[in-house]
């Protein structure tokens, strides 16, 4: 009999188990493919890493906070959270504190933490961990507890940013000058390659896919033997990655980003608009933004009237809000279900306000830096005289520091005592200045659609309301005050004046009444029959403008204004704003304000301690000017790269006409030249890594303006007859030789705008006897 074959078996158990070997050996080409993918791309990125800057040892040059990493002032600023999280705004899906300190790097199982890799990145880390940062991360990474993921989150502070360091060797020494409330020198929203960003993201996506990579994570996180933690673990993790892919900011195919941040700079009014009102609002309110700033320095401020590089903002609080809204604080300004939320629960963010008080207080008391003449040599005394006096004729003027009077401070920050100073900020346009106009532009131009918050108009003149009667209540009185101090009025009219001030209600109460009970009718009748009156009679149109120092005429106008229009003015102001299409200032003023009300709200708190914990009984209302603020310059000499943009890199170069300014040069680096006061900005040969090249032709980058170029002509015919013969824009004073240029960065090297700084334990909080 003849042999059959016999076929191979085709029942169903075995074609299922051919199916499935199939599925799985697809599955596992998948993963090689998508290992070798994700090998290629972060293969650059991690060649791209700058190399170390190696610091062999630490001097603090802010020695109001001692001369240590472990003084209670510098911890504290270091390393209080303030509430904020990672991706920006996240909540459920926030970035664990505990998967940052062990996620490891990509394409390694080196920490990502881990202090070296974080130095690399630009981040500054002091030399051993410390009570208040056990785990050794950088300055201004710490942690608060997430109640709606019952963990603790990665929160980053304003000292990430507002920390510089500072360069220099000596003697075979290498030193890292710590400058506290400097200028960072990392890259932290850059998204080019070797920066904290992309690499934070590969990190993460790479523990996800590697199940090798995520079995070691999760033992470390979660423990070896926990299956059921570490499954919802992976999870979590795809949630936070989907997080950071899914904002809208994030998508490169929008290109909001168009000119490189770099390191050291951030367009910071664009990015928090973006993440407040694009992120997690609507995406239509997306904004190109290419104007990046260098992170401002910090010491001082509470001093100022105005701060932000446009001059923007007025209150501490406020600013502070903001900041923790640029990093990534939570504040829902919707439903999951994309409609507005209830009334009641609009506004309620992670912003930990109680700790924000506590930075603010601190840096109260940081000093400038003092110049270390052991390191970098003594001042020579003769020529920082003649700088002084150079100074004085053609700095000082914008620089100030410019202290308001007793009656401007009482209406400006009415809980400033007598010893606590009040500097005067003027805003100087960008016509005059011939600055980069990007920032103060787009800070006027850019328009943002806050309707589906559920805020209305009416909604808007609510909130706006109180300030703007309190700021001309506070300003009726602040101009009766300085008049009665002038010198050429009668002795009358002086006490008519002093009469008036006496019976002049406080301003906080006469806010709050209905302003048809205010003393304005009296006190203007009053004015006219002690025959008080500006040479000019006032227009609706013409609003007072408050100079730096404001003479009798100057009182005169303002006073007959406010009362003649002021109230009407403050009622069309309060419902001026159209929510959909604000301002990027009034419509990060509007949240700032529901913010605060809303923590007011939820804790109790009465009106003093409010006016307390915003700073000094300071309003929050906002400054739109196009143009940019002239600081106080204590310090300036440990602050480069110099104009808002970090577009010239040394004080030599600032005080050179515009046109003989480096257009390109080499910014990363922070080897410091203490003959300039600048970094230098060669890139070493085989350091191409460690910086970029800052092109200053690009727009946002210009480094033209504030040019002491004037020609000998052109000066002596501007110092005869200034209106007659004004200065071309952007130039500022005379050209100057190099002699009187390195006189003034000899001076600038011990500069001082006042003594005062209050000491670090003698600050008491607001909250302290709050309920």
């Amino acid at each position: 009999m003849a042999n059959t074959a016999h076929p191979p078996s085709t029942t169903p158990s075995s074609r299922k188990r051919h199916w499935l070997r199939r599925v799985v050996l697809t599955l596992l080409v998948l993963i090689v493919l998508a290992i070798i993918a994700f090998w290629l791309l972060m293969m650059p990125s991690m060649r791209a890493v700058p190399p170390l800057e190696p610091v062999d040892r630490y001097v603090y040059l802010n020695e109001s906070w001692g001369l240590s990493a472990d003084s209670d002032a510098r911890q504290a600023y270091y390393f209080t959270p303030q509430g904020a999280s990672v991706p920006q705004g996240a909540d459920q899906h926030a970035l664990r504190y505990s998967w940052f300190i062990h996620l490891e790097q990509p394409l390694s199982t080196a920490r990502f933490a881990d202090p070296e890799f974080m130095r690399r990145l630009k981040f500054l880390v002091d030399e051993t961990p410390s009570k208040s940062n056990p785990d050794h991360l950088p300055v201004g990474f710490t942690r608060h507890f997430n109640a709606s993921i019952g963990e603790d989150v990665l929160d980053l502070t304003c000292a990430a940013c507002h920390t510089g360091e500072l360069h220099y060797q000596k003697d075979g020494v290498r030193y890292g000058l710590r400058v506290d409330g400097g200028q960072a020198m990392h890259a932290f929203t850059d998204m080019k390659e070797g920066t904290f960003g992309p690499l934070l993201l590969g990190a993460l996506i790479e523990t996800y896919l590697n199940p090798a990579k995520f079995s070691r994570f999760a033992d470390n996180v979660v423990g070896a033997d926990n299956p059921d933690a570490k499954s919802a673990l992976h999870s979590q993790l795809r949630g936070t990655i989907e997080a950071l892919l899914s904002m809208p900011q994030n998508n490169p195919l929008r290109k909001l980003y168009p000119e490189r941040e770099g390191y050291g700079r951030t367009d910071a009014l664009g990015r928090i608009a973006n993440t407040v009102f694009g992120d997690h609002l609507s995406a239509s309110n997306l904004q190109i933004a290419e104007a990046p700033v260098s992170y401002p320095y910090l010491w001082n401020i509470w001093k100022f009237n105005w701060v932000q590089y446009n001059g923007s903002v007025s209150q501490p609080l406020a600013r502070n809000i903001g900041e923790a809204l640029g990093v990534g604080a939570v504040t829902p300004l919707k439903t999951p279900e994309q409609t507005p939320l209830p009334a009641s629960e609009r506004f309620r963010s992670s912003v930990r306000i109680n700790d924000l008080e506590r930075i603010e207080l601190t840096l109260r008391s940081l000093a400038p830096p003092k110049w270390p003449a052991e390191l970098f040599g003594a001042v020579n005394a003769e020529r920082a005289a003649q700088g002084k006096e150079l100074f004085e004729q053609h700095c000082q003027q914008c620089h100030g520091p410019h202290v308001a009077s007793e009656a401007r401070k009482n209406a400006e920050a009415p809980l400033k005592t007598t010893d606590q100073p009040q500097w005067l900020i003027e805003v100087i346009p960008v016509e005059h200045i011939g600055t980069d106009a990007s920032a103060a532009t787009a800070f006027l131009d850019r328009r943002y659609d806050l309707r589906s918050t559920g805020i209305t108009r009416e909604q808007i003149a609510e909130v706006l309301l109180p300030s703007l009667r309190r700021q001309l209540a506070r300003n009726v009185l602040y101009h009766l005050r300085d008049l009665a101090q002038d010198a050429d009025i009668s002795e009358t009219q002086r006490a008519w004046l002093t009469q008036a001030i006496t019976e002049y209600p406080a301003p906080d109460q006469l806010a709050d009444r209905a302003f048809s009970d205010s003393p304005f009718a009296a006190l203007k009748a009053g004015l006219e029959q002690q025959q008080l009156q500006p040479s000019i009679a006032p227009t609706a149109e013409n609003k007072p403008y408050e100079p730096l120092h404001c003479d009798r005429e100057c009182q005169l106008y303002a006073l007959s204004w406010y009362l003649q229009f002021g109230i009407n003015d403050v009622q069309q102001t309060s419902v001026s704003f159209d929510p959909s299409s604000l301002t990027e200032g009034v419509a990060l003023n509007i949240v700032g304000l529901l913010i605060k009300q809303r923590y007011y709200l939820d804790n109790r708190l009465d009106d003093a301690v409010q006016q307390c914990l915003e700073g000094f009984g300071t309003l929050d209302l906002p400054q739109q000017i196009r143009g940019y603020k002239p600081r106080p310059l204590a310090g300036v000499w440990a602050t480069p790269p110099f104009l808002h943009n970090g577009s010239v890199p040394s004080v030599y170069q600032m005080l050179l006409p515009p046109e003989q300014r480096d257009k390109r040069f080499f910014s990363g680096p922070r080897d410091y030249d203490p003959a300039h006061l600048g970094y230098i900005t060669e890139a070493k040969p085989g350091n191409e890594k460690n910086g970029y090249w800052f092109d200053t032709t690009e727009p946002g980058n210009h480094n033209t303006g504030h040019g002491f170029a004037a020609s000998a002509d052109q000066w002596q015919a501007y110092r005869a007859d200034a209106k007659a013969h004004p200065l071309p824009p952007g130039v500022i004073g005379p050209e100057f030789s190099n002699e009187q240029r390195m006189a003034i960065i000899e001076y600038l090297k011990i500069h001082q705008d006042d003594q005062l700084t209050p000491a670090y334990e003698s600050l008491q909080t607001c909250l302290a006897d709050a309920s």
